[in-house]
């Protein structure tokens, strides 16, 4: 009898451990900051900057997001450092009501999405609902050209083609590393690319 009972409050114990754990896991789920949000990165099909693009990933996921990863091409595409990431989505697929934010990454392959009229669609259509958007580096660039930017300072990656739209748009350059402006970030490259991730969480929470 008394093996009996000494087996059954073993069970007991174990039991209400594992409930215990997986009480916690939820409660641990429901406190994550970005829990529900949805976020959509937008790469360009190559060369895009490496930090950049793995600073926020790994940020907005492991608080809780979903990412989904958009570019002109389903291919894997190849950043500047040699890492590789294979979009999920192409950018004509994409309904940004879907999304809490869309987030921009830059690099040297990034003019190539400067002049691309869906982005500029799905980057008016985030502004007009009050979506975070995000850009960083060159990708800046993008917002000037949807025309979302014009009278605005901005932080952006410097190069003499840069300063050249910028000055034809009325865009200025912001000394900050990372300029919010309403529910816009931007940054003006790699080593901001942790700080820039940040901002872009603390505006979805």
């Amino acid at each position: 009898m008394k093996k009996t009972i000494c087996s059954l409050f073993i069970i007991s114990l174990i039991l209400n451990a594992c409930q215990g754990g997986e009480k916690d896991k939820m409660e641990e789920e429901k406190n994550l900051s970005l829990n529900g949000k949805r976020i959509l990165m937008v790469i360009a099909p190559e060369n895009f900057r490496d930090e950049e693009f793995q600073e926020p990933y790994t940020l907005f996921t492991n608080e809780g997001a979903q990412v989904i990863v958009a570019s002109t091409d389903t291919t894997e595409a190849q950043g500047m450092l040699g890492m590789k990431v294979k979009p999920d989505k192409l950018l004509q697929d994409v309904n940004v009501l879907d999304f809490d934010a869309i987030v921009l990454i830059g690099g040297s392959g990034s003019p190539a999405l400067w002049e691309n009229e869906i982005l500029h669609k799905h980057l008016k259509t985030a502004f007009e609902n009050e979506k975070v958007i995000g850009a960083i580096c060159l990708s800046p660039v993008t917002l000037v050209k949807a025309g979302l930017i014009t009278g605005k300072t901005v932080a952006c990656y410097k190069t003499p083609d840069v300063e050249r739209i910028f000055r034809e748009n009325n865009v200025m350059f912001s000394d900050e590393t990372v300029k919010v402006i309403g529910h816009i970030v931007t940054a003006n490259g790699p080593p901001a690319a942790k700080a820039y991730a940040k901002k872009i969480a603390e505006l979805l929470k």
